[in-house]
C-alpha cells in the first residue's frame, strides 16, 4: 500500500521470517506505514507429502518386474527384436548368395569387416574427436599447455556467453529471492550439462534485509508545511539500520571524510541532532563508520548522475567489512555451531539508518540549504542547523535468519588430491545485475565449458584439484563466501593454496585494460605476457573487499581479475539500469569480442599455469623482494624506539629459503629435461609435492590463530585492511594492517610489540622450510 509520503515494497523473499531487533514500535509509525499485511510474493514453496504404509520389498520387486515385462519387455519383443531378427536374417542370406558368388564366404566375410573397420577408424580419426593422449600427464610425463590452450581458443563461445548474460540478467535476483531460486537452478543444469560433478549446494542461514517502508519529508526554513520527496524500492541501501527520525535538522558534509567532519565540528555544525547528506565516497562502509562516530543520527547518499539522468539511484551496501564479513550475528562462526547474538551487538551492521537518492531528489534538499558553514571543494556549502528539517523514515524487511546458498563444482586432479585452486565468482545482485555481478558469472560458466571440453578431448586431468563456486550473498557483506570458509575452514585452508576471482571481469572500458589484484606469491604469474593479447594487465596488491575477503583472512593467496569500471562500481552498477539490453550491443562488436576472447584464454592460461604446472607457481623472490621493500617503508613510519631487528632477521631466512627453493627447482629441471626424457622419477616426484605442500602453506603459516587486535575475523598479520582505510594510498592501507592502526594512534609500545610478533611469524614459517631442506634435495647419482 503505497502512501503520498513513502511506499511498501517488499521483494519476493524465499524462506522463513523472524523479528528484528530493528522493528519500529508501534506507537512510533503512522498507521499507514506498517508492514505489509500479506506474505511477500516471492516465497519459495515447499509441498509436504503425506506419509503413506510401508510396502514390503518383495511385493515392491514382484510388482515392478510384472509391470517391466507386460509393458517393455514384451512390446520391445514383439516389435523390435522379433522383425529385426527377421530382416537381420534375410540381409544375412542374400549377403551371402552375393559373396559365394566372388569366392569362399567365411574369407570374404572377414575380408569385408577388416575393411568396414579401417574405414570406421580412420573417419574417427579424421572427425579430431578421438582423445589422442597428447595432453595428458602419464607415467611421470606433464601435460602439453599449448594444445591445450589452442583447443581453448578455437573453442570459445562467444554466443553461449550472451545467451547466458540474456538469461541470468533477466530478473532481480537478490539471495533468498525466487529470482535467486531461479538462477541457481539454471546454473546448476549448467554445471550439470557440461559434466562438472556438483561437490554440492550448501545453504546457510544469514542476516538479511529487502527493500520495505521508507518516506522523507522536507520543512525548509520558515516553511512549516514542507514537501515530500517520493521515495519507492530503489531507494534501499542493502544491510541498512532501521530508525524513524522527525524533525531533524540536515547538514551537507561532501563525502563525510576526517577532514570534512573535522571542518564541520571546528564551525560548531554538529551539535545536537543532525542528518548528513553526503555523496557517495571511495568507501563507503568508512563513510557510515566516520557519521557514527561524529553523533549522526542518519544518513542520506546522493547517487551520482549518469550524463543526463539525473534519477537513477546507486544502492550501495552499507556493512562495515574492515570488521569482518559473513552473518553480521554469527561473526567468526558458521551458524549452525552455536546461537546468533543480539543484532545490536554486531560490529558488521551500522548502528544509524541509511538511505540512497537520485541526484535530482539530492537538489531538492540542497536547494534549501544556504550558503553558509563549510564550503567544500566541489562549491558547495554545508547550510546550517536551521536551515533545513527533515522527517525520514527507513524500514527495511529484516530477516535476521534467512538462507544464502553457494553451488560448488569440481574437477578432480590427477596427481595431488591433496592441493586445489578455486574459481568463483558472486551470483546476487541488488537488481538485474548484468554489467555485475551476472557477467562474472557467465565467465565462470564458460571457464567450466572449457575446461570440461579438455577433459573430455584430450582424457586429460589437471595435477590438482579445481572448486567452481558460484557464490551467494555477497551484497549481505559476503555471506555466502564467508561462512563457507567458516564452516570447511581446516579443510579449506589445508587444500585451497589460491582463489581466483572473476566476477569483476568486464569488457565495458576503452582502455582495454585489465586491473588485477593479487598476494606477492602471484604476481610473476599474471604479470608474465605468454599471450598475444589486445589488452594491458596491471598488478597490484589486493586492495578491496570481496568474496576473496575471508580467504585473504586465512592467509590464502587471492587473484582478483577486474575491468576498471566494475572494479570502481561505476554506473550502471548496483542500479535498476544494468540491464541486458545495456550491454548486447557492446556484445556483439567484433573487436570488444576479440578482446573477451583474449580474456577467457588469459584466464584459462593462467588458471591452468596454477593448476597443472608441475611446481605451483609462487615467486618467493618476488615475495621476498615485497617483504623487504614494504618493511622498510614501514619502518619509516614508525618512531626510533621501534626496533625492527626481529623482522629484519626473518626477511633473512625468507632470503635463504629462497635461494634453497631455486637451487632444488634447478637440479629438477636438468634432471627433467637435460636429457629430453621428460620422465619424472617417481622419488623425485614425492620430493615435488612435499615442495608443493611447502609452498602452499606459505600463507597460512604467518597467521595469527587469534586474530588482530579487535577485529579477531583477520588472522593475516601481513595482509588485510586497516580499520580507516587511506584513499590517497589504498596499496599501503592492505599491508600490516595492526601494526599500521597502532601507528595511526602513536601507540608506540603496541607497535614494538606487533613488530616483534611478525617477526617471529617470519622466521618461524622461514626455518619451516629450511629444516626440511634435506628431505627436499636431489642426488642425481641415484639414478
Amino acid at each position: 500500500m503505497v502512501n503520498t509520503r513513502g511506499y511498501t515494497a517488499v521483494p519476493n523473499i524465499e524462506g522463513p521470517t523472524s523479528n528484528s531487533q530493528y522493528d519500529l514500535n508501534a506507537q512510533e509509525l503512522e498507521p499507514n506505514m506498517g508492514m505489509p499485511s500479506e506474505p511477500p510474493l516471492y516465497v519459495e514453496e515447499m509441498r509436504m507429502e503425506e506419509p503413506q504404509a510401508p510396502e514390503a520389498f518383495s511385493e515392491k520387486v514382484q510388482r515392478f518386474r510384472m509391470c517391466f515385462e507386460n509393458n517393455v519387455v514384451i512390446p520391445v519383443k514383439e516389435n523390435v527384436v522379433d522383425p529385426l531378427a527377421q530382416m537381420i536374417s534375410l540381409v544375412s542370406e542374400k549377403f551371402d548368395l552375393f559373396l559365394s558368388k566372388i569366392g569362399n564366404v567365411m574369407v570374404m566375410r572377414r575380408i569385408f569387416y577388416i575393411v568396414m573397420m579401417s574405414i570406421i577408424a580412420a573417419l574417427i580419426i579424421a572427425s579430431d574427436r578421438l582423445p589422442n593422449g597428447k595432453a595428458r600427464g602419464s607415467n611421470g610425463s606433464f601435460s602439453d599447455h599449448d594444445l591445450l590452450l589452442q583447443y581453448a581458443r578455437k573453442s570459445i563461445d562467444l554466443s553461449k556467453i550472451e545467451r547466458d548474460l540474456e538469461y541470468i540478467s533477466s530478473m532481480p535476483h537478490m539471495s533468498g529471492t525466487s529470482g535467486d531460486v531461479a538462477i541457481r537452478h539454471y546454473i546448476k543444469e549448467s554445471f550439470d550439462k557440461n559434466g562438472i560433478r556438483l561437490a554440492g549446494e550448501e545453504e546457510f542461514m544469514a542476516y538479511s534485509n529487502y527493500p520495505g517502508n521508507a518516506s522523507l519529508h522536507v520543512y525548509p526554513k520558515d516553511d512549516t508545511e514542507g514537501f515530500d520527496i517520493p521515495l519507492n524500492e530503489e531507494n534501499f541501501n542493502p544491510m541498512s539500520h532501521n530508525g524513524h527520525l522527525r524533525n531533524t535538522a540536515v547538514i551537507y558534509a561532501n563525502k563525510a571524510s576526517l577532514d570534512d567532519m573535522a571542518s564541520l565540528q571546528d564551525q560548531g555544525l554538529l551539535d545536537g541532532d543532525f542528518i548528513l547528506l553526503v555523496h557517495y565516497g571511495d568507501y563507503v562502509f568508512q563513510q557510515m563508520l566516520t557519521a557514527q562516530e561524529y553523533g549522526a543520527k542518519a544518513v542520506i547518499f546522493i547517487s551520482e548522475p549518469h550524463e543526463d539522468n539525473k534519477n537513477v539511484v546507486q544502492m550501495k551496501s552499507v556493512a562495515l567489512p574492515q570488521y569482518g564479513t559473513g552473518d553480521a550475528l554469527t561473526p567468526e562462526w558458521e551458524g549452525s555451531i552455536r546461537d546468533p547474538i543480539d543484532a545490536s551487538e554486531a560490529k558488521y551492521l551500522p548502528k544509524i539508518p541509511s538511505i540512497p537518492i537520485s541526484t535530482n531528489q539530492g537538489e531538492k534538499i540542497l536547494a534549501t540549504l544556504s550558503d553558509t558553514g563549510v564550503k567544500f571543494s566541489n562549491n558547495l556549502f554545508s547550510g546550517s542547523l536551521n536551515d533545513c528539517r527533515l522527517d525520514l523514515l527507513v524500514q527495511t524487511a529484516i530477516r535476521e535468519r534467512h538462507p544464502v546458498h553457494d553451488i560448488v563444482g569440481k574437477i578432480e586432479g590427477s596427481e595431488q588430491a591433496g592441493r586445489a585452486i578455486v574459481i568463483a565468482a558472486p551470483r546476487n545482485s541488488v537488481s538485474y545485475g548484468a554489467t555485475y555481478p551476472s557477467f562474472g558469472t557467465v565467465i565462470l560458466l564458460s571457464l567450466i565449458q572449457l575446461y570440461q571440453e579438455m577433459v573430455y578431448k584430450f582424457d586429460w586431468k589437471p595435477l590438482r584439484n579445481i572448486y567452481f563456486i558460484s557464490f551467494g550473498g555477497s551484497e549481505f557483506n559476503e555471506a555466502g563466501a564467508t561462512e563457507l570458509m567458516e564452516k570447511r575452514r581446516a579443510a579449506l585452508k589445508s587444500e585451497v593454496y589460491a582463489m581466483i576471482d572473476v566476477g569483476q571481469i568486464g569488457i565495458w572500458d576503452d582502455s582495454n585494460d585489465l586491473d588485477i589484484q593479487c598476494h606477492p606469491l602471484l604476481a610473476d604469474l599474471f604479470q608474465k605476457n605468454t599471450t598475444s593479447r589486445k589488452f594491458n594487465v596491471k598488478v597490484d596488491n589486493v586492495h578491496q573487499f570481496g568474496d576473496w575477503t575471508p580467504y585473504l583472512a586465512q592467509g590464502i593467496p587471492v587473484a582478483i581479475i577486474s575491468s576498471p569500471r566494475v572494479m570502481n562500481r561505476e554506473y550502471p552498477i548496483d542500479t535498476v539500469e544494468d540491464k541486458f539490453d545495456v550491454l548486447k550491443d557492446i556484445l556483439r562488436d567484433k573487436k570488444k569480442g576479440e578482446i573477451l576472447s583474449d580474456v577467457m584464454l588469459y584466464l584459462v592460461e593462467k588458471s591452468l599455469e596454477l593448476i597443472d604446472d608441475p611446481f605451483i607457481p609462487f615467486s618467493i623472490s618476488n615475495y621476498v623482494d615485497f617483504l623487504s621493500s614494504t618493511l622498510k617503508e614501514l619502518q619509516k613510519e614508525c618512531s626510533n624506539t621501534v626496533n625492527f631487528e626481529e623482522v629484519f632477521s626473518g626477511t633473512t631466512l625468507w632470503k635463504n629459503t629462497k635461494l634453497q627453493f631455486e637451487k632444488w627447482k634447478s637440479e629438477w629441471t636438468d634432471l627433467m629435461y637435460g636429457a629430453g626424457t621428460y620422465i619424472e622419477p617417481t622419488i623425485i616426484a614425492i620430493n615435488r609435492w612435499s615442495w608443493n605442500y611447502l609452498l602452499s602453506q606459505i600463507g597460512v603459516a604467518q597467521c595469527l590463530e587469534e586474530g588482530l587486535l579487535d577485529r579477531a575475523f583477520y588472522k593475516n598479520v601481513i595482509f588485510g585492511p586497516k580499520l580507516r582505510l587511506d584513499k590517497g594510498d589504498p596499496l599501503r592501507s592492505w599491508t600490516f594492517p595492526e601494526i599500521r592502526d597502532s601507528i595511526a594512534t602513536k601507540d608506540w609500545s603496541s607497535v614494538q610489540a606487533q613488530v616483534n610478533t611478525l617477526g617471529t611469524i617470519l622466521q618461524n614459517s622461514a626455518r619451516y622450510f629450511l629444516e626440511n631442506k634435506n628431505l627436499h634435495g636431489i642426488n642425481t647419482n641415484e639414478f
